[in-house]
């Protein structure tokens, strides 16, 4: 097993073979890495579709919110 497929998960892929060559601790650092940049990306895109709906009347936010997420 290579010290690289704990970032299977978080790549969703088997990840590069020349990440074989860091440590564990530099692994775990790396995924957590990922880990962050997806939840701050999430909580952008959150704020940037919020902002966009301060576009649209009041009255049809919420049906406009449950066709983009149903």
């Amino acid at each position: 097993m290579s010290a690289a497929h704990p970032l299977a998960d978080e790549l969703g892929s088997q990840p590069l073979p020349a990440l074989d060559a860091l440590t564990t601790a530099e692994i775990e650092l790396l995924r957590q890495s990922i880990r962050a940049a997806r939840v701050h990306q999430k909580q952008q895109l959150a704020r940037a579709f919020e902002a966009a709906l301060g576009h649209i009347p009041a009255l049809l936010r919420g049906p406009v919110r449950k066709i983009l997420f149903p």
